[in-house]
């Protein structure tokens, strides 16, 4: 399952012993020690990348199949991601501009990373959580957070979870097979979408 990098450093934490926690006006504070030697990461590991992608995500790129849909005309994306294949994590920084209509998918979420050549439409791999308003522009989504394999899609095909089976470094070896989008319920085939490569 889907493991942000917050919920791993709590659950290191956890299993590596007791943490004083300081509850106040509602508020959780949490002082993490940890030992990453003894959690079995090496101090390099947690914070190291095997490769970066960064691209935009724009209406003209998403189809149907392989016919053009022009996705949610007046919308974009930024699509940030830190790969780690050696622990089969992703990072992910996602922001979305003057998306429209709800997020709509089959699948857990309707924001993902699709297997698929550029024209071309393919299953997604990993689902992200969705972006949301964080700051006074209703018109700017923001998704950032970090998740480790197994991966599940929540959408099944054939039988199995089109997430199943599927390791980061796929992306690795073949960036320009895999595509970022998110989908909305005024354009379900995508209302934007960037190639990886």
């Amino acid at each position: 399952m889907k493991i942000s990098t917050v919920s791993a450093i709590a659950a290191l934490v956890l299993s590596a012993g007791a943490a004083p926690l300081d509850i106040s006006t509602g508020t959780l504070s949490l002082q993490l020690n940890i030992d990453l030697n003894q959690a079995g990461i090496r101090n390099n590991d947690l914070f190291h990348f095997t490769s970066t992608h960064f691209f935009h995500a724009v209406p003209d790129q998403v189809v149907n199949g392989t016919t053009p849909t022009g996705g949610l005309a007046g919308a974009s994306g930024l699509f940030n991601f830190g790969i780690n294949s050696h622990m089969n994590m992703i990072c992910y920084n996602i922001t979305l501009h003057n998306f429209q209509g709800e997020f709509s998918s089959p699948a857990s979420s309707a924001t993902h990373i699709h297997e698929a050549a550029f024209g071309a439409s393919g299953p997604p791999r990993i689902s992200f959580p969705n972006p949301t308003q964080i700051g006074p522009d209703p018109n700017i989504l923001h998704s950032a957070g970090c998740l480790t394999g197994p991966f599940l899609t929540g959408l099944v095909m054939e039988g199995k979870d089109t997430g199943e089976g599927f390791h980061i470094s796929q992306i690795e070896q073949n960036p320009a097979g895999f595509f970022a989008d998110t989908h909305s319920s005024l354009a379900l085939p995508g209302a934007v979408r960037g190639q990886i490569a």
